[in-house]
């Protein structure tokens, strides 16, 4: 799957219209419709993901920090058991917000609605495609004198 920087560069070279040729850029439109289509779905389901496993992140973490997960569920989970005091429910939320696996999560998801929002962009950008090479072809006949 394709980077957000890889995205970018790719949508620098597709966004661009050759003047000279306008015929086979309104023919391939479509093409890069569907290409775009599929990273934004691909990524859509990405960011599903991400903050289902988010949620679930952050109740294990709530269970590890009130003192109820087991021998072997911290075994299974890698982390070494919580000694501090149990953490009340009122200083839940700042826990989990400074803790480092839920921050890494986030900024995973931060990262998904960046690249979602910017394929969506990158769609709009394409739906109006076909007007501005239509305006270009009959800027062209204006010029022309064909019109």
């Amino acid at each position: 799957m394709a980077t957000l920087n890889e995205l970018q560069d790719m949508w620098a070279e597709d966004c661009k219209i050759d003047e000279l040729d306008l015929g086979s850029e309104s023919i391939g439109t479509p093409n890069l419709h569907a290409k775009y289509v599929t990273h934004l779905a691909n990524f859509k389901l990405q960011l599903r993901k991400a903050q289902s496993d988010l949620a679930r992140l952050e109740r294990v973490k709530s269970e590890y920090f009130r003192g109820e997960l087991s021998k072997e569920e911290l075994d299974q989970l890698g982390w070494e058991p919580w000694y501090k005091n149990s953490v009340l429910k009122s200083d839940m939320r700042a826990v989990l917000d400074g803790d480092g696996d839920i921050i890494k999560q986030q900024d995973k998801i931060w990262y998904l609605e960046t690249t979602v929002d910017f394929l969506d962009r990158v769609l709009r950008s394409l739906n109006s495609r076909t007007w501005d090479i239509k305006n270009a072809v009959e800027w062209n006949k204006t010029q022309s004198g064909l019109l």
